[in-house]
């Protein structure tokens, strides 16, 4: 698996009041997984395991992040792309492996506004997941 279990302090109740949290992933048990660590954490997240799937889903929901966990790949450039055009104000965290860090840059240029790269800690996404929720986009 792409996570590194850690242990994540409870005493504050990191996702209390933020909006859900929807992650994007072509491996459903592993979007699962990752959305199951989430709420543990405190987090509401929803689950997508296709571009299609994440458009329809912020139709129907205000997410207040995307977690989209992902390769290096034109498509899933073209699918953050839509995804910002649809919800301009929402964070997107891309999880991806460490190959081609030219290419990573291109995600940002497309939408992304935070990168992790794998392995990673649950805590490090939580505490992204936590500063994103206390900052708000600008209109």
């Amino acid at each position: 698996m792409f996570l590194e279990t850690a242990a994540v302090s409870h005493s504050n109740t990191p996702g209390v009041g933020f909006a859900p949290t929807l992650v994007i992933d072509a491996n459903s048990a592993a979007a699962e997984q990752l959305a199951n660590q989430l709420k543990h954490s405190g987090f509401t997240a929803d689950t997508a395991v296709s571009c299609s799937a994440a458009l329809t889903a912020v139709r129907a929901r205000h997410y207040g992040s995307m977690i989209f966990v992902g390769d290096l790949s034109q498509p899933n450039f073209e699918c953050i792309a839509g995804l910002r055009k649809q919800v301009p104000r929402t964070w997107i965290i891309m999880i991806c492996s460490p190959e081609l860090p030219d290419t990573r840059e291109l995600f940002l240029r497309y939408g992304v506004d935070a990168l992790i790269v794998t392995p990673f800690s649950m805590e490090d996404l939580v505490s992204r997941l936590t500063a994103f929720s206390q900052r708000s986009r600008p209109p």
